[in-house]
């Protein structure tokens, strides 16, 4: 019946899709932490299947174990993009999958109805299953129809969701039919509803006439705000400027996490740079900011503000002989909290007087060698630059202290070229990156910008990509073509041609 599957080896792969098919779109309210977990476990069991591990199925069976997986990997999808959460697969799923999926979740209260459940609601006329009802008959029923029969959406997608959805659906049409014999004034509310929906259309259609008129009204000014600004940055020499960058501190948070988390991974007992080995030792983690000071903030608000976390390590390079070199390696996050806390964004770059200080510090540091790492979710200003790269520099501070700083949006590297140090234990600081992801949105932020002379994050998103990586495109094309990105407040971030 099976051909040569192994129904038991399917079953304990599919485990944790139950689990979150069963919870639905409540998985928002998951910990991130867990659902990235819960994805990564069942991007790698659907793949264990799709290779073969639990043999081959009937075409029918097979479509019914991945739609299980695809359907609970769009609940995850659904649930990052909720919470606007930076997670670079969130993509995987398009709007309409997730809508299509939103609307017949929205009459999941059939799950647990039988027919007789529903006659008995109607009769004691439930509001929220009459809200449900007046819906199905006027609108959902045809747009779930257009949904399922959409080529646009994939074919286990369409398979689970035109499952789910017939056996709502054939309870509520047994429960109505019955209905309609049963109570004359069933037939009037549905006739009164057609008619209030006729009246609301045309209620609509003039709505959106204004609607139309103050679009039309607030674009204009905000290309006249566009056109103020693209002006103003003709006259800029300087490559960086205040207001330049656009980071929420959600955002500077997650930085945080996947910076810290980057280099626990990469401090392991042993690690190989450059050609050479060493051994790791003496790894510790502290908080820069006592976050507990901020006694307004709630909890969900602490766990989202960075503390500006850093770490300590010593490496002993590994010799057959003798003793090797000793390096002490110290790696900061560094973003400004109260600015992050008092107004929930950042929009400048890290200044040399923010890092002075870090330098300092590490030049009291014990150890032949220091590498100081400092990792900025808002970048660093022309001056920093300037200063690390330049001969001075090189000159009065290469002695004992190396300098890395890492750019966490743009993924930039900057270090003195001289710094022989600094080349060979970059890796360790720099985060990866997708280039190719990154190139193909730079491309389409390259086309939109000759078809405007400006782009905003919000229309980038729109047609290019994620958030994470058109903000990269931004900044890297600010560097490479002299354009310029500004936050404006009424508009965000934009990047303009000039």
């Amino acid at each position: 019946m099976f051909e040569k599957g192994d129904v038991e080896c399917v079953e304990k792969l599919i485990s944790p899709c139950k689990e979150i098919i069963k919870n639905g779109i409540s998985m928002e309210y998951e910990n991130f932490e867990k659902r990235i977990q819960l994805w990564n476990e069942i991007k790698e069991n659907f793949d264990r299947y799709k290779n073969g591990e639990c043999g081959t199925f009937l075409e029918d069976l097979d479509m019914h174990y991945r739609s299980l997986f695809d359907i609970s990997l769009l609940i995850l999808a659904r649930s990052f993009r909720v919470n606007n959460e930076d997670f670079s697969f969130n993509t995987l799923y398009s709007d309409k999958e997730i809508q299509a999926y939103e609307l017949i979740e929205s009459y999941n209260v059939f799950e647990i109805s039988s027919k007789n459940d529903i006659k008995k609601k109607v009769i004691a006329r439930d509001e929220r299953l009459m809200e449900l009802l007046e819906k199905y008959y006027l609108e959902a029923e045809r747009k779930i129809e257009e949904a399922i029969e959409n080529p646009e959406i994939r074919l286990p997608i369409r398979y689970y969701l035109k499952k789910k959805w017939d056996n709502y659906k054939k309870k509520m049409n047994e429960a109505v039919s019955e209905l309609v014999m049963d109570l004359d004034w069933f037939q009037k509310v549905v006739t009164q509803w057609r008619r209030e929906a006729e009246a609301r259309a045309e209620k609509m259609v003039e709505r959106a006439k204004n609607e139309i008129e103050e679009r039309k009204k607030n674009l204009s000014e905000k290309e006249k705000e566009i056109e103020k600004i693209l002006q103003e940055i003709k006259n800029i020499k300087d490559k960086v400027e205040k207001g330049s960058r656009f980071v929420e501190i959600r955002e500077a948070k997650f930085y945080e996490n996947n910076f810290i988390g980057r280099l626990k991974k990469k401090l392991s007992k042993e690690i190989e740079l450059a050609g050479k080995r060493f051994i790791v030792e003496n790894v510790k983690e502290f908080s820069g900011v006592d976050i507990t000071q901020y006694i307004h903030l709630s909890e969900y608000e602490r766990d989202n503000t960075p503390e500006n976390k850093y770490m300590v390590a010593k490496l002993v390079e590994k010799k057959l002989i003798g003793v090797g070199k000793t390096l002490i390696f110290k790696a900061i996050f560094y973003a400004r909290v109260d600015q992050l806390i008092q107004q929930g964004i950042d929009t400048d770059p890290l200044t040399l007087s923010e890092i002075n200080h870090y330098i300092s510090e590490a030049f009291d540091m014990k150890g032949d060698s220091i590498l100081l790492c400092i990792a900025s979710p808002t970048g660093f200003a022309r001056e920093v630059e300037e200063h690390v790269c330049g001969e001075e520099y090189h000159k009065n501070f290469l002695s004992k202290v190396s300098l890395c700083l890492v750019d966490l949006e743009s993924g930039e590297v900057i270090i003195n070229p001289h710094d022989k140090n600094a080349l060979r234990f970059r890796k360790l600081c720099e985060m990866e990156m997708d280039n190719e992801k990154l190139a193909r949105v730079k491309k389409c932020i390259n086309q939109l910008l000759l078809e405007k002379g400006y782009v905003t994050l919000e229309d980038g998103m729109k047609v290019c990509g994620e958030k994470k990586m058109v903000k990269r495109a931004f900044y890297n094309l600010e560097r490479e073509k002299g354009y310029r990105v500004k936050y404006l407040k009424k508009i965000g971030l934009v990047l303009v041609r000039g």
